[in-house]
């Protein structure tokens, strides 16, 4: 009953998922309703608007802390401000023309504490509704989030491991700016700058959309933050578009699902240089700059931001994490149907063969003896148990458990 025990103390100590304004369960409500709507007309599986959804979550939690430092300015077509997360202006790269500027790309503990909570706050969304009876805790050492079915006894310890593939940039319209030199007046390139009226300007996403084969720069309303205490201004700038355009979602997703497929396999295109952990770009752009620290060039976002469960030290840590609390509890579990496996967002798509794909399968028991070579030698009731019983992603999961997969199938209609 140890195990029991173990398991019953730590579901005294987690707590149920909560949002922290109104605003982010009604953006939840607003995003997974349209993953419905689109997976049906367009007849895909829903598991990549989930996704896609998702990243926009994420967004609105990143806008809330823009301040007026750390915008782009970029003189082409109409001049405009840009505020963007990588390291590279996001209007000339659609155009494969690289200019290098520093991201506002937030950092990894800013980061992995937004997708934790969110990324349980959306799960919840989608359980609602589904109408499934399952709580979604946060939970405490040494589990990051509990699935758990009091009625059945079912219970899931699960390791977080969840980034975005991509953040909008968002962008204002601004004077063309101009400098004087010995009385004759420049026009300025792309520079660095101060958004001095941040709280008076319309800001827009920038949403880059296909338009006969050419990838364009195109622009929807946001709305604007009102001071620095204005935090959730964009998930009422979001709420605003999904109830008003009808366009907007279709317009994202159908970008988003074009970027993940540039993510891989890898293509060399301009919306590639727009995904998180894309690299250094090859060959070197012309005036592409070198390592402020080190040798060799700056990369447009590198791999600390690698994509949903991509970046092999979180895969190592989840491994060990999962093996861990498996053997913490499967053994000796008798009250709780327990299983264990890695919560994310998007799978690790890169990485699953090199990784994943040899472990999957793995099943596991103790041998006392320590001298057992084949099931034979074990006692016949001795019981076995999956390493993974679910590898979960809102674009595919991989499981070995029908409660998993009841709980994160992804059918295109209920």
């Amino acid at each position: 009953m140890q195990a029991d025990n173990w398991i019953d103390n730590i579901l005294t100590k987690c707590t149920i998922v909560e949002q922290e304004s109104s605003n982010e369960s009604q953006l939840v409500d607003l995003l997974i309703e349209q993953c419905y709507i689109q997976a049906d007309i367009q007849k895909k599986d829903i598991g990549e608007f989930f996704a896609s959804a998702f990243d926009l979550l994420i967004s609105a939690e990143y806008y809330g802390s823009i301040s007026h430092s750390g915008w782009l300015y970029c003189p082409d077509k109409e001049p405009r401000l840009f505020f963007h997360f990588t390291n590279c202006c996001p209007r000339h790269v659609l155009s494969e023309q690289f200019f290098f500027n520093p991201s506002n790309k937030p950092t990894s503990g800013k980061i992995g504490t937004a997708t934790s909570r969110l990324i349980l706050l959306f799960l919840k969304g989608i359980f609602k509704r589904k109408n499934f009876k399952e709580e979604i805790l946060k939970g405490t050492e040494p589990v990051d989030v509990i699935i758990v079915n009091r009625e059945s006894k079912k219970i899931l310890f699960a390791e977080i491991k969840a980034s975005p593939l991509l953040t909008l940039s968002i962008s204002a319209k601004t004077q063309r700016i101009t400098d004087e030199v010995d009385g004759e007046i420049f026009h300025s390139e792309h520079i660095t700058t101060i958004n001095s009226n941040l709280y008076q300007t319309p800001i827009d996403l920038l949403i880059p959309s296909l338009e006969n084969g050419i990838w364009t720069d195109q622009y929807f309303p946001l709305g604007q933050r009102k001071d620095e205490k204005d935090f959730f201004w964009a998930f009422k700038g979001l709420i605003n578009l999904l109830k008003s355009n009808d366009v907007f979602f279709k317009k994202y997703s159908d970008y988003w699902n074009a970027s993940l497929k540039s993510y891989h396999p890898k293509l060399n295109n301009n919306i590639f240089w727009l995904t998180n952990a894309c690299g250094t770009p090859s060959p070197i752009p012309t005036g592409w700059k070198k390592r402020r620290v080190g040798s060799g060039y700056e990369s447009v976002s590198d791999s600390k931001t690698s994509v949903g469960m991509d970046r092999t030290d979180d895969i190592k840590k989840g491994i060990y994490q999962v093996l861990k609390l498996g053997s913490e509890g499967k053994p000796t579990s008798i009250k709780w149907d327990y299983k264990v496996g890695i919560v994310s967002n998007i799978h690790p798509a890169r990485h699953f063969d090199d990784y994943l794909q040899s472990l999957k399968d793995i099943i596991w028991t103790n041998d006392k003896s320590g001298r057992a070579k084949f099931a034979r030698d074990l006692p016949s009731d001795q019981k076995i148990f999956n390493l993974f019983d679910g590898i979960i992603a809102l674009t595919k999961t991989y499981s070995r458990d029908e409660w998993i997969d009841k709980l994160f199938s992804n059918p295109n209609s209920l």
